[in-house]
């Protein structure tokens, strides 16, 4: 029972109590324990759903290869609407700096931003002379002005206020914003994650822009998001069932004080598994491809 000494320890208390406030201030932009554990399973720097020509593929003989193909495959996609090649180009929430590796690698001058310190740290470290910025999109300061930015899967965590005025106050008049990322179809759904796509559609209006690319790739994107949904099925859930009973056998009474503790993590998956049931996904949501221009 030494396990409980901490319990009746005033000191450890006063400790806890300090550790809890100190973690409470945790910023998920700063910190994405999701994006931190995918980039330590993906092995080619980026951290988006990709894009599978291939769209009936069966998630199991999906390889995670594979899935690194269609990422890049998505990342080719979105340089191809790049038809600026002299202003510099800004990737807005770079993850770890896939997207604007390829870029550079195509001669393009590149700046990314993120507010993830992990991110910006690899970055830092691995790109030698790619412009980096720390901050969030709606925070970020330049004197000069973007020819292409760039929002892979990072418009859904900014608000479109924000967005739509740091984009004209950071592009060139003829510039072009290129937008990858699902968005909520109604308000209804257990995950809640994104902008509902009417209310994004309502904000083209408002600030004066117009869409001269437009492609669906929900389906594109469901092979990764199967795959994914797979494991998690096949083994996490599994695991995670396997722990807890073996918790249960060999410390009851530990089971027994962790309830709520357990049912909070129960309830953390179901909102999580959401995000990554092929059927559910597409009955909320759709995932767009948009290029942007601004009415002049």
């Amino acid at each position: 029972m030494s396990i409980l000494g901490p319990f009746f320890n005033p000191v450890e208390w006063v400790k806890a109590h300090k550790f809890n406030k100190e973690n409470s201030k945790f910023d998920k932009s700063s910190y994405d324990l999701e994006l931190y554990l995918y980039s330590k399973i993906l092995n080619n720097n980026m951290l988006h759903w990709g894009y599978f020509e291939d769209t009936n593929v069966l998630p199991e003989t999906i390889s995670l290869k594979q899935v690194e193909d269609a990422q890049v495959n998505y990342a080719n996609n979105i340089i191809e609407q790049i038809t600026d090649t002299q202003n510099p180009v800004l990737d807005v929430g770079c993850g770890m700096g896939g997207l604007a590796q390829l870029m550079l690698k195509k001669k393009l001058k590149v700046e990314v931003l993120t507010p993830n310190k992990n991110q910006i740290q690899y970055i830092n470290s691995n790109f030698e002379g790619l412009v980096s910025h720390n901050c969030k999109f709606e925070q970020f300061e330049s004197e000069q002005k973007f020819g292409t930015v760039i929002n892979s899967e990072s418009l859904q965590y900014i608000s479109l206020d924000d967005a739509f005025k740091k984009a004209d106050e950071i592009m060139l008049s003829n510039g072009r914003w290129i937008i990858v990322d699902y968005f909520r179809l109604n308000e209804t759904g257990i995950n809640k994650s994104a902008h509902l796509l009417k209310n994004f559609n309502e904000k083209l209006e408002e600030y004066n822009w117009k869409k001269v690319y437009e492609k669906d790739i929900t389906l594109n994107v469901l092979p990764t998001i199967a795959f994914a949904n797979m494991y998690y099925t096949r083994i996490l859930l599994p695991v995670k069932h396997y722990a807890f009973e073996k918790l249960r056998f060999k410390k009851g009474w530990l089971f027994y004080l962790t309830k709520n503790l357990r049912e909070t993590i129960d309830k953390k998956i179901v909102k999580e598994k959401a995000a990554i049931d092929p059927a559910q996904f597409v009955n909320e949501k759709k995932y767009m491809f948009f290029v942007l221009e601004k009415n002049i």
